[in-house]
This record gives C-alpha cells, structure tokens and sequence, in this order.
C-alpha cells in the first residue's frame, strides 16, 4: 500500500525521508506534511503488514536537534507533543527535518 493511501484529504507530503531513519530500534521512512509527520515501515515476508505512526504538526510542543561527535555522522531529534518521538538519521537528513517542523511549527 503507498503512503498516499494514508494521508487525509488537503494532506500535502512537503518532506521524503527514506533511509537511514531509526525510532525504537526499527528502521522507518519518514514523511512530513502539512498536517502530520508519519512514520511508515512495511513489515512481513508472506503476510505483509504496515506499521504507521503519526503526529499532528498542531500538537507540537517542542523540538530538539543534537549530533554526535566523532566519525559517526548521525544526529537525533526529539519530538515533543502528544507523545514523545526520538529519531536518530544521517545529519543531512535529521537537519533537514528538523527545519522544516521547525518552520510548520510556527506556521500552526
């Protein structure tokens, strides 16, 4: 199933991540719209599944962006709103990702 299959009416993806994203020790695409940010991951061998998770942009309390030193090249952002989500990445991408809930944060 795509991911357009799970993006309400007037929802626009403003922002493609499919690599290197982590949350909970499992590896995710991330899509960010106007309206959520979705987690998507396609799960199963012979019984395909989906898992999604999702944040209204509305709902967004606080970000916060760090990354780590040395060789590793990774970064984590902490979403803070009705739950609490820790995505670690590429800083490319993190950063990237960061900027832009930072701007439809203080769009909202």
């Amino acid at each position: 199933m795509p991911i357009e299959d799970f993006l309400v009416p007037g929802e626009q993806i403003k922002f493609v991540c499919k690599y290197g994203i982590e949350y909970a020790n499992k590896k995710y695409n991330l899509f960010i719209t106007n309206k959520r940010i979705l987690l998507h991951k396609k799960r199963g061998i012979f019984n395909k599944c989906e898992d999604v998770i999702c944040e209204k942009v509305e709902r967004l309390e606080g970000l916060e962006y760090k990354e780590k030193g040395g060789l590793s090249n990774l970064a984590k952002i902490s979403i803070k709103g009705g739950i609490k989500i820790d995505i670690k990445g590429p800083i490319k991408e993190v950063k990237n990702m960061f900027q832009i809930l930072e701007c439809l944060k203080n769009v909202k």
